[in-house]
C-alpha cells in the first residue's frame, strides 16, 4: 500500500473510530448528566449513515488485501472514495451544526471532541482522495497520449551494443608560405 492510500484509510478509520467517542455532553434538564455519542441523540441517523460511508471506504481497500473479491474496479475507485469521502464529511458539518444548535438552546450542553475528530478524520481522508484522483486522471490522459511503442524502442537502445567512437580529427594543414609571392 503506498503512502497516500495509508493516509486515505488513517483518516476513514480515524472518522469511524470518533463515531464511538462522545459528541455531545453536559447537563440536561432537569440536572441529569448526559453523553452522547454519534450513534445517540439527534444525530443517530446521520452517524449510522456516516459509520458506514467510511466502512465502506476502509473496505474498497481491506478487502483485497485480505484475498476477497475486488469490491470497486480500479478505473472507478478513486471516484467512490471521493464521492464517499465528500458525502461523509458534508454529513458531518451537518451534525456539527446540528450539534451546535442545540448547544444554543441549551447553554449547559457542550460538543465535544469526538465529532471534531470526525470531521477531521473525513477532511483528510476527502482531499487525499482528491489528489489520488487527480493524479489518476494525469496518468490515465498520459496514458491516451503516450505511443506504444517509445518504450520498445527506448529498451531496444538500451540492449543494443554502444556506437563505436567518433573518428579522431583530421591532421592540421601545413602552415602557409605567404612569403613565396611578396
Amino acid at each position: 500500500m503506498d503512502l497516500e492510500e495509508q493516509i486515505i484509510n488513517g483518516g476513514a478509520l480515524l472518522a469511524l473510530v470518533s463515531i464511538f467517542f462522545p459528541w455531545l455532553s453536559g447537563e440536561w434538564l432537569g440536572g441529569e448528566i448526559v453523553s452522547f455519542s454519534g450513534f445517540g441523540f439527534y444525530t443517530s441517523l446521520v452517524g449510522i449513515v456516516v459509520f458506514l460511508l467510511e466502512l465502506c471506504i476502509l473496505l474498497i481497500t481491506f478487502v483485497p488485501l485480505l484475498g476477497g473479491p475486488i469490491v470497486v474496479k480500479r478505473r472507478y475507485r478513486e471516484w467512490v472514495r471521493v464521492g464517499l469521502a465528500a458525502q461523509a464529511t458534508i454529513l458531518i458539518l451537518v451534525i456539527l451544526s446540528i450539534l451546535t444548535r442545540v448547544t444554543f438552546e441549551f447553554s449547559r450542553m457542550e460538543v465535544r471532541f469526538g465529532v471534531y475528530l470526525a470531521l477531521i478524520g473525513s477532511f483528510v481522508t476527502l482531499v487525499e482522495s482528491v489528489i489520488r484522483l487527480h493524479m489518476h486522471r494525469r496518468n490515465a490522459t498520459q496514458e491516451v497520449f503516450h505511443h506504444p511503442e517509445e518504450h520498445t524502442i527506448s529498451e531496444r537502445r538500451e540492449t543494443t551494443t554502444p556506437p563505436p567512437p567518433p573518428p579522431p580529427p583530421p591532421p592540421p594543414p601545413e602552415p602557409e608560405d605567404h612569403r613565396m609571392y611578396t
